[in-house]
């Protein structure tokens, strides 16, 4: 019985021994020899002042200004144009925007008048975003 009980024992030795080597994990050995490159799917973009603008501001008895942008050297890669129009004591009096007729002049209310300022500037606004890259800005000077 000893000699019968030692071969069933070593079968099932066996047995638990192959059926460990089959479910456990084994290591993998992997050599990769391909590299593969891809261009970037980004860009970036800077966005200068205008070149050039002009701007004119007319005056009604020293008391009423209208400022008109009659052109304006339009910035590569922006989207959208505005302008800044400030008083003379740095407040912000008008927003307009330039690629509306509506946007391109102003006439103030009834207040004293002397050196203005303007600032355009070019945006890249995002499409499908609230994101908006806001590019540098033109300043300039109006005196009635």
């Amino acid at each position: 019985m000893t000699t019968r009980n030692s071969v069933l024992r070593s079968l099932v030795i066996a047995a638990v021994v192959l059926l460990g080597l089959v479910t456990a994990p084994t290591a993998a050995f992997a050599a990769f020899t391909d590299t593969e490159h891809s261009a970037p799917q980004f860009s970036t973009a800077s966005l200068a002042a205008p070149a050039t603008a002009n701007v004119s501001m007319s005056c009604s008895f020293g008391i009423r200004a209208t400022v008109t942008v009659n052109s304006f050297g339009a910035v590569t890669n922006a989207n959208y144009h505005d302008i800044k129009i400030f008083d003379r004591s740095g407040n912000l009096e008008f927003t307009g925007d330039l690629s509306k007729a509506s946007g391109k002049t102003y006439t103030s209310g009834y207040e004293v008048i002397g050196t203005w300022t303007y600032e355009i500037r070019g945006y890249y606004k995002v499409p499908g975003t609230s994101n908006v890259w806001t590019g540098k800005v033109l300043k300039g000077t109006l005196t009635c």
